[in-house]
């Protein structure tokens, strides 16, 4: 009897462990939204109408640079 205990602890555990590292990688996938992104190189600021996630931004509209930061 004591061993199933052992063995459905040890499997409870194991979907605990799987769950958070789970959510931990939802959370850092998303990222920052925001509504205002400032383009890195030339100081551009693009708007959205509603917080969107940095692959959504794309890219400046003015030169064409990659990186954005978002304006909270």
């Amino acid at each position: 009897m004591e061993s199933s205990n052992q063995a459905l602890k040890d499997a409870l555990e194991a979907i605990r462990d799987m769950a958070s590292k789970t959510l931990d990688q939802i959370g850092t996938s998303h990222g920052e939204r925001s509504m205002r992104w400032r383009c890195n190189a030339c100081q551009y600021l693009k708007h959205f109408t509603k917080a969107v996630p940095f692959e959504a931004a794309g890219k400046c509209p003015r030169c064409k640079h990659a990186e954005l930061t978002p304006i909270l």
